[in-house]
């Protein structure tokens, strides 16, 4: 749904695509099936302060996760590459898919543009990307999952799209 909302922000309304977003989304705030932890944002930002930290995600200068943490993340604007260094636990693999929305075939919306594995994964765009974001899922799964099967991820925003 997330690819749905980028494409169409993107050609239709020229407009900045969606940032994606982790958070706990708790509906229950008395105790008993409280289960903060689930999913949170990490925040590149000169400092702490509120007016910092806001204006660094409205530039997209965050990540969202739900257990993954990266070492570096970084996109090229020039060079038109994202590289990660994903911060490893012992034990653990990791496999990145880069996802993104071609120009030419919009319909095929949010397809997987390559998988890597390993702990620095980067792609290289090739110009016909409107977008592309990086979803890297470790082999590890959730301590406290939303959903049967859930393991560690971390999400990148799109890239690609300023151009």
């Amino acid at each position: 749904m997330w690819d749905i909302a980028i494409t169409l922000r993107l050609t239709e309304l020229e407009a900045d695509p969606m940032f994606g977003l982790a958070t706990d989304d708790s509906h229950c705030y008395h105790g008993g099936n409280v289960s903060p932890g689930r999913g949170w944002v990490m925040v590149k930002s000169a400092s702490l302060e509120a007016n910092a930290l806001v204006e660094a995600m409205k530039r997209g200068d965050f990540y969202a996760s739900s257990g993954v943490t990266f070492e570096e993340l970084g996109y090229d604007r020039k060079a038109g590459s994202l590289r990660l260094k994903i911060a490893g636990v012992e034990g653990e693999t990791y496999e990145t898919k880069f996802i993104g929305t071609r120009k030419k075939t919009p319909e095929k919306i949010g397809e997987v543009l390559a998988t890597v594995a390993g702990l620095e994964p980067s792609y290289q765009l090739q110009g016909d990307e409107l977008y592309v974001r990086a979803v890297v899922t470790s082999s590890r799964v959730h301590p406290n999952p939303s959903f049967k099967d859930q393991h560690q991820q971390a999400w990148t925003q799109p890239v690609g799209w300023r151009k």
